[in-house]
């Protein structure tokens, strides 16, 4: 090999070498880059778990919420449920107060007609004591008269025999 063969080797040599540490300071900048992109990404990742512990512990409370819900409305159900029981409980108090009141409207209507009846017997014997009492008053009145034209008839055959 000669010296110019050598020389240009070295030169290509000491060029790939130039070229070799380009390239790793390259490699080692793409490093920094990666780094920095890791750095981000696990940045990132906590920032998410972060989000992610909020969400469950929101979720944590909703289904606390959903639960204290839920027993609402089961209590709400029994409530109801009392509610809908005294409400059949009236109807059937009703229904029998209903009945009670017919059976005391019939008593009382037949009690009505019991005493109207008794009433009339009563006018009836008013009224009809009232007829005697003037047919009586009636022949009061003519024995008076009779009394009186005999009590005349007495004093005029008293006096001539006198």
């Amino acid at each position: 090999m000669t010296d110019k063969e050598r020389d240009e080797l070295l030169i290509n040599m000491a060029n790939d070498m130039k070229n070799v540490k380009n390239d790793m300071n390259n490699v080692k900048n793409d490093m920094k880059n990666v780094k920095n992109d890791m750095n981000n990404v696990k940045n990132d990742i906590k920032e998410r778990d972060v989000i992610l512990q909020k969400l469950s512990d929101d979720m944590k409370e909703r289904d606390v919420i959903l639960q204290k819900l839920s027993d609402d409305m089961k209590e709400r159900d029994v409530i109801l449920q009392k509610l809908s029981n005294d409400m059949n409980d009236m109807k059937n108090e009703m229904k029998e107060i209903k009945e009670e009141q017919r059976n005391l409207s019939r008593t009382v209507a037949k009690i009505e007609v019991e005493h109207g009846e008794k009433l009339q017997i009563l006018l009836d014997v008013v009224t009809g004591q009232e007829e005697k009492n003037k047919e009586f008053e009636r022949r009061f009145e003519e024995h008076e008269k009779i009394l009186s034209d005999h009590d005349d008839e007495i004093f005029y055959l008293k006096e001539k025999i006198g």
